[in-house]
């Protein structure tokens, strides 16, 4: 029973970690075209910002629990997001405002890590704190799309959204939530779990707005 206990925390394990993978390659095809065009565009760089800075504060986060699947999944995402702001930086006009959120992600990263590992309490005490702290910004991380739900549910339009990146995103933070519980860790129990809900808000003005119009329900009650 031990044996299979463990098994299936890998298997959930290495499901979370492709999954959140696949999410975080979606710059990919952004700094794609934004290589092919050699222009931004309207394409905002506080994603990428804001992606590594979660990042790097759950890397930080797995180290000191230490969770070998939270390292491994933030230290890809970590790379990746970096890769992303050069790209971005390299095409913009606006390079300022680029580095100037960089560099203030990177100071809140070294203040953390050095407040965390040096100056806190005991270990238990510095991981409680970091973990609220990540729970914190990644809750933030996952309500930033809303401007974007705002802007479909006034088009009537769900063109601005993927449906493909919704569906693995709900995929994604089911999965870490089943982990969380997994591990008994509810500090990644709870920002998934919010992720999920969010995720299912986007899904929802799919079958909405299908076809760009809004789907008219017919009203079957008798009052």
């Amino acid at each position: 029973i031990r044996l299979c206990k463990m098994e299936t925390v890998d298997f959930v394990a290495l499901l979370a970690t492709v999954l959140t993978i696949a999410l975080f390659s979606s710059g990919i095809e952004t700094c794609r075209k934004i290589h092919v065009n050699k222009s931004v565009g309207s394409s905002p760089h506080l994603p990428f910002v804001a992606c590594s800075l979660n990042c790097a504060l759950w890397l930080l986060y797995g180290s000191l629990k230490p969770d070998a699947t939270v390292i491994l999944v933030n230290a890809v995402g970590l790379i990746l997001q970096v890769l992303f702001i050069v790209v971005y930086h390299t095409y913009t006009d606006n390079k300022f405002a680029v580095k100037r959120d960089t560099a203030i992600a990177s100071a809140i990263v070294l203040a953390a890590l050095l407040y965390f590992t040096k100056l806190a309490g005991d270990s238990d005490t510095s991981l409680f704190y970091l973990g609220l702290l990540c729970n914190v910004f990644t809750i933030l991380f996952f309500a930033s799309p809303l401007s974007t739900l705002a802007e479909v549910i006034h088009k009537q339009s769900t063109e601005s959204l993927s449906f493909l990146m919704s569906l693995m995103s709900v995929l994604s933070c089911a999965t870490w939530t089943v982990y969380g519980f997994m591990v008994g860790d509810n500090f990644i129990v709870v920002p998934n779990a919010a992720g999920i809900l969010l995720s299912l808000a986007q899904l929802s003005l799919f079958a909405i707005y299908k076809g760009g119009k809004k789907i008219v329900s017919v009203d079957n009650s008798v009052i």
